[in-house]
Parts: structure tokens; sequence; C-alpha cells
């Protein structure tokens, strides 16, 4: 399959693997297979039994090859969970040119001391991205890319984006141990982004909300970036407990009853049963964009995600609670057989985004570090000339 890109988005209560390729002429990966398998050994995101997340991996990697007739050696990975958290740093740099030109050294440097400051102030956080959001030259705000401009003094606001280090590395570990190639590790929301969210959504402002089985991540979005992510510890999995609790079911059937697969129940109730639940997701969403000051203040609204974002009710709540527009995302898998599209389910969101080719771990300290690398050996055989 190395001619595939494969993301794979371990929850909770499964794993997701899209099988994709892509076409220059296409604007998105054309998705070739959607599989979903059960997972075990997560809670809340976390591995809490290595063993039992190993075997679910290999499962699902086994039901991939089931169905393709062919393994899978390499893939990117997305990683969530209640570690997942986004801090702000701001910091500024001298410009050490003689003509005061602002070159890709000085922001590698700005984004070095930025990093050097994180690390400082929060111990045992494995930094996944680091995303300047937004640059002064000389207190003047900078549109874009400073590189070319002419300042005495940069200055930026990045936003780091981590994962607690233990979490990490008992994912990459589990990932590791089936021998698989670990092309990318990327934060859920962002991989959700891709897939789930247009430019012109992220450049205008807008609130995406993935609601997975026992977590529910919420991320912000203006001027085509992230700009912040808040974790919610509510998922569909308490949708299902409110249900059972209400009406004195078994779990399976409260599931049934959330998925519209039993209507015998008072849809008044069950609609109230979910309202009161969803509401606490919202609720928490308020408060975070309240912290932002951007409440009711991003014209795109609500993009639902995730396999709880199915509800049938959520859109209507969504707008009455946060007073934005609200919509859910659509996930569609072409049929070469049919000629049609057909829809495979919002719980592929994430592992649809890991596939776009354009994503990547946006660290810049990688890119720099390169770069800077190779200015330094040019220069050292201009000097080693005649």
């Amino acid at each position: 399959m190395n001619d595939y890109t494969v993301g794979i988005d371990i929850g909770t209560n499964s794993i997701k693997i899209i099988v994709s390729e892509y076409h220059q002429k296409n604007e998105k990966p054309y998705i070739l297979h959607a599989i979903e398998s059960k997972s075990q050994g997560f809670r809340n995101g976390y591995i809490v039994d290595k063993d039992e997340a190993f075997n679910s991996l290999i499962h699902a990697l086994n039901k991939v090859k089931k169905i393709t007739k062919k393994d899978i050696k390499k893939a990117k990975f997305s990683i969530g969970g209640i570690g997942l958290a986004s801090k702000y740093i701001r910091t500024n740099v001298d410009i050490d040119s003689e003509n005061e030109e602002i070159s890709e050294s000085d922001i590698f440097n700005l984004i070095q001391k930025s990093e050097n400051l994180f690390s400082q102030k929060y111990p045992n956080k494995k930094i996944l991205h680091i995303i300047p959001i937004r640059y002064l030259v000389d207190d003047a705000p900078v549109l874009g890319n400073p590189i070319g401009m002419y300042g005495s003094r940069i200055e930026a606001k990045i936003i780091f984006i981590t994962i607690l280090e233990h979490h990490y590395e008992s994912f990459i570990s589990v990932i590791k141990k089936t021998g698989l190639i670990i092309q990318d590790i990327i934060a859920a929301p962002i991989a959700d982004s891709k897939s789930s969210i247009n430019y012109q959504q992220k450049s205008q402002g807008c609130i995406l909300i993935n609601i997975g089985s026992e977590t529910s991540s919420i991320s912000t979005y203006e001027n085509g970036n992230i700009t912040s992510i808040k974790i919610a510890e509510i998922g569909s999995n308490d949708i299902t407990n409110d249900i059972a609790l209400g009406f004195q079911v078994s779990l399976d059937t409260a599931e049934d009853i959330k998925l519209i697969k039993i209507i015998s129940f008072p849809k008044q109730k069950v609609k109230e049963i979910i309202y009161a639940r969803f509401a606490d997701i919202l609720d928490i969403a308020e408060r975070h964009l309240k912290s932002l000051n951007k409440n009711r203040m991003l014209p795109a609204g609500i993009i639902f995600s995730g396999g709880g974002s199915f509800l049938e009710y959520i859109e209507e709540q969504g707008k009455a609670n946060l007073h934005l527009p609200a919509k859910k995302v659509i996930i569609q898998k072409y049929s070469k057989k049919t000629k049609r599209n057909s829809n495979i389910g919002p719980q592929f969101s994430i592992a649809y985004g890991l596939c776009f080719p354009d994503l990547k771990r946006s660290t810049f300290r990688n890119e720099f570090s390169l770069k800077k690398m190779k200015q330094k050996i040019k220069r050292l055989f201009k000097q080693m000339m005649p």
C-alpha cells in the first residue's frame, strides 16, 4: 500500500481507518476504503491497558488486510483525549542582520525562544504543533509572514498544541509494536479540520465541535489558523447512559434508542434526554468562547463532527444555545460501481483529514533548522572556494 495514504484515528470505542489515494485534479483525497473496528484498552483517549490497545489495533489492521487484500506498511495517526491542550506564548527577538531585513534565521530564533520559554513553564508536555498566529514588526501588526520586511524587532503570538508526555509515549509504543511506520502524529482537531472545515470558514471564524464517545473536542479557527483547543469530558456514551437511566433499560437498548433503531419509546422524552446532556457540551463551548472574547463572534458558526454528531437535534440546539449558524459534517465515498457518492459517517472525519497531502505537523522547528543547515553548508562551500 505504499502508493496510498492511510489515516488511523484510534478512539475509545472504535478505531477508524481510511485508505485513500490523491489525484492532483481532485481537491480532496479519494476514499478507497473506510473501515471501523472495535477498540479496547482506552479511556477518555488514554491508553489504560497496552495489551488490549495493541490487540485492538492488530485486529483493525487485519480487518483492513482482509478487505483490501494488502498489508498496511505505514500510516498517519491522530492523537487526542483529555490530555490534549493549547497554550499561547508571546515573545520577541531583535533582528540580527546588518540591514535589519527579517530572514528565516530570525523567525527560527523567535520560534526557538518561544519553545524554550514554553518548555520551562510547562514541563511534561509533548509539543505536537507550534503555530505562529500573529507577528508584529516594531510594534506594528503584520499580515502574513514577515520575512523580507525591515525592522529592528520582531514579536509573535504563538500557539502550542500539546499532549501529556506519558500519554504520547504509551501511544507511540503501542503503534511501534505493530511494526507500522509512523508517518506523522497529528493532533485530532487539526486533522479533523482538514476534512470538516473549508478555507472560507477558517478565515472568517468558526468553532469545530467533534463529539466522541467519552470526550468532545472544541476547537476555534480564525484568519486561516487554529486558535484554541478545549477538551470536554462528555461524549455520546453519556447520552446512552442517560437514556438507560431515564427509561430503565439496558445500555444496548439505550444505544439503539439513541441511534433511532428503536422508535417505540416516547420521542419527546428521548429528545429531552439528548438535549439535556448535549446542552452540557454546548455550555462548555460557550464558556470557552467567552474566555476568548469570541462568544457569538464567529460568523462561519458551528461545525459538528465525530461519531456523536449524527444526533438528530444537534443543529437546532447549537443555534439556540450558542446563537450561531450550525451544520453537520458529511463525509462521502465515491463508488466506482454505482458512480455515486454515499455517506460513510461523520465518525471518519479525523481519519479522513489525516489523508490530505498537505497535512503535516506544523512545528516549524524542523523546517527552519533544515533550511538553516543548508545555508550554513552553502556559506562553508563559498569560504572554501578559491
